[in-house]
């Protein structure tokens, strides 16, 4: 058995709050029920010598690829990211399978 698993990472852009924007973020599980795993972290603590960190990421699944599809093309999903994308100073994405999870 395999899913999809969505890595999605943000930096939040001066003048945003990282709270507000998990907040929005956390309206889609209940709105989408074809999102089978959902959990955001926040970074905590000094990067050190580890670079600029991102600011927070997004791991959701799915049971497919055609699951992720219809997330991203999703009307309610399109007006989060319409609302998120301002507040974003950079973002970044992976998708990958996952097997025999």
């Amino acid at each position: 058995m395999s899913k999809v698993r969505h890595v999605f990472a943000w930096r939040v852009s001066a003048g945003n709050k990282q709270e507000e924007i998990v907040e929005i973020l956390n309206t889609l599980p209940p709105r989408l029920e074809f999102i089978k795993g959902w959990e955001i972290g926040t970074h905590a603590g000094d990067p050190g010598d580890n670079g600029a960190p991102w600011d927070g990421v997004l791991i959701s699944d799915f049971e497919s690829w055609d699951d992720l599809d219809r997330y991203s093309t999703d009307p309610f999903h399109l007006e989060v990211v319409a609302t998120l994308m301002p507040m974003f100073a950079d973002r970044a994405v992976v998708d990958y399978e996952v097997e025999g999870e």
